[in-house]
């Protein structure tokens, strides 16, 4: 059945001129190019939370289910699209077309055509780009997604990246330790070179965040930001350093990124108004 799904898949992306299928099934499955379309594979961590959540719903009576459980099940569910639009942006396959997305679980089997260009993730990015170079901002996405994951040596660590208009952010904040990128020439503090990510893997240990500006060089880690709330509203639950970023956000023409510690959310802020979430759960 999953071949079948595919080869719908590839014709269905072929008669849109779409560029990828992405599937999302619990069987093993390689990447690869049929017809010169690229089949993505999905983690299985993926399939199995869009799994749980099928049969959460089918194994309940939805008119007995509370508002606020179901609402988040059927949120979950309608992140397949973000996880699609995530998935292709990070490959370099770019949001401004279609993409088509096989499912194949027990309870769920379909071919889906995803328009990208009107997804959230798509939006939020060229919100993006009014201010801070795409590439700098795809960069620091993919730093953050394996922050996110991974940590550092096994324990979950959180941080953030303030990126732009440096000398606003920089006059409303200090230094909590040296600065680790003082001196160093730009080949080095360039977030674009992924030969430099394990560096800001080690440095996301440390408190404060990192400031970096429109090119995507780093002017600073360790920097704390002294602002004040005023009237910003955050989700409860965010900590010091989401409403840090957020207020900075606000009060300069900075983009900030901030990765929950305790979570691994992806939150990006513009203007002081969150305009992405990226759940841990759809990673």
């Amino acid at each position: 059945m999953l071949d079948f799904l595919i080869e719908q898949g590839v014709e269905l992306a072929k008669s849109v001129d779409a560029k990828a299928v992405v599937v999302i099934s619990n069987k093993n499955l390689n990447e690869k190019i049929i017809d010169g379309i690229n089949i993505i594979p999905a983690p299985r961590r993926y399939t199995t939370l869009i799994e749980s959540v099928i049969s959460s719903l089918e194994a309940v009576n939805i008119d007995e289910m509370l508002g606020k459980e179901l609402a988040e099940k059927m949120l979950l569910l309608s992140q397949s699209k973000d996880y699609i639009s995530l998935v292709l942006y990070l490959k370099g396959l770019g949001l401004d077309r279609r993409a088509v997305a096989v499912t194949c679980i027990d309870s769920l089997k379909s071919v889906l055509l995803v328009d990208l260009e009107k997804g959230r993730i798509n939006s939020a990015l060229k919100e993006c780009a009014e201010r801070v170079e795409p590439r700098v901002i795809k960069a620091l996405l993919t730093v953050s997604l394996s922050i996110a994951h991974k940590g550092r040596e096994g324990k979950p660590i959180g941080t953030a990246f303030v990126i732009g208009d440096v000398e606003e952010v920089l006059r409303r904040s200090r230094q909590l330790i040296i600065n680790p990128y003082k001196g160093h020439p730009e080949s080095v503090r360039d977030v674009k070179d992924p030969s430099n990510w394990e560096s800001i893997r080690e440095f996301a240990q440390l408190d404060g965040v990192f400031v970096v500006d429109e090119k995507g060089y780093i002017v600073t880690a360790g920097r704390y930001i002294e602002v004040q709330a005023g009237d910003v509203k955050m989700k409860s639950g965010l900590g010091g350093r989401h409403l840090a970023c957020a207020v900075i956000s606000r009060e300069t023409n900075a983009i900030a990124i901030v990765v929950s510690q305790s979570g691994g959310d992806i939150t990006v802020y513009k203007d002081g108004e969150e305009i992405l979430c990226i759940p841990a759960s759809i990673l």
